[in-house]
């Protein structure tokens, strides 16, 4: 009974995703000059509540094993399809998450810290974390990035760098997975946020228009906090602009904020490491199911 559920929320998701990518209206926020792709990254919907992680498969490899065999019986997809993600090289726990970089502030650092911890993260000898403690998309995209916010921008090859130099120099990297809002909020409206998050992306593909862009959604924050514009309701209002900017850009959106939110859509108290916006190993360890959840979608769609 249990798998039915979960298969039941498997198609209704899948379902919910491609009508949203059927009816999205164009964000205001979408640069004229971005080219529609012709296939669309996984764009996972926003279901205005917390998801039980009870959902969540413990293994990719087992996921997309039983997908195979399901979908290969049922006739969903031919031999062709069969074989071409069995010896693909994807039908592995991590093969996703290589050659990638991870770019963020302190909470993708906590991230990266996690990784380089558990030896069953997603993380292999190919994935990087370009992160920094304070920084921000707004921070990434200023003209003063190497100068008054230096000390808060990431260090690639001991020195700083704008992102998108660091980036254009992981020549091995073809996948990019962003994670900023926490300080853009502070300071900034959810529109201000999401435009400087448009900028800083494209500017990364203006260097290496090869990648691969995988937006990660603003995990939400303990019931009650609010420092200056942060807080659960503006988060919400952000991480579904950057949905939106996801369906219009053909760049992959992450759905990981419902994974960590009680009924009240604030961050569960047993995920914060301070009762404010950061997490511990517990919350991290949903990052890493959230993230090969999403592999599978990205993988079986593609």
């Amino acid at each position: 009974m249990k798998n039915s559920k979960k298969s039941l929320y498997g198609r209704s998701i899948l379902a919910l995703f491609l009508c949203l990518v059927l009816l999205a209206p164009l964000t205001v926020y979408a640069q004229e000059e971005i080219k529609m792709p012709v296939v669309y990254s996984t764009v996972q919907p926003l279901t205005g509540s917390a998801i039980p992680t009870d959902y969540l498969p413990s293994s990719l490899v087992e996921s997309l094993n039983t997908y195979l065999v399901n979908s290969f019986t049922v006739g969903l997809i031919d031999i062709n399809q069969y074989n071409e993600i069995l010896y693909g090289g994807m039908v592995s726990e991590n093969a996703f998450f290589a050659n990638s970089v991870f770019v963020g502030d302190s909470l993708t650092v906590g991230f990266g810290d996690y990784c380089n911890s558990h030896s069953d993260s997603i993380k292999t000898d190919t994935t990087y974390f370009l992160a920094r403690v304070s920084c921000s998309a707004k921070a990434a995209v200023s003209s003063s990035a190497l100068t008054k916010h230096a000390g808060i921008m990431p260090i690639y090859n001991g020195r700083v760098r704008y992102i998108e130099d660091s980036i254009a120099q992981m020549t091995d990297v073809n996948k990019v997975f962003i994670c900023f809002g926490m300080n853009d909020l502070v300071g900034s409206s959810p529109e201000s946020f999401v435009s400087d998050m448009q900028t800083l992306i494209l500017r990364i593909l203006e260097k290496r228009p090869d990648l691969h862009i995988y937006v990660i959604s603003i995990p939400c924050v303990v019931s009650g906090v609010s420092t200056g514009g942060l807080n659960n309701k503006t988060i919400q209002t952000a991480n579904q602009l950057l949905q939106n900017t996801c369906q219009t850009t053909g760049w992959g959106f992450i759905n990981l904020s419902e994974y960590l939110m009680n009924k009240n859509m604030a961050l569960r108290s047993d995920f914060s490491s301070d009762g404010y916006v950061h997490e511990n190993s517990r919350a991290y360890a949903v990052w890493n199911k959230v993230l090969r959840n999403y592999a599978f979608m990205e993988i079986i769609n593609s």
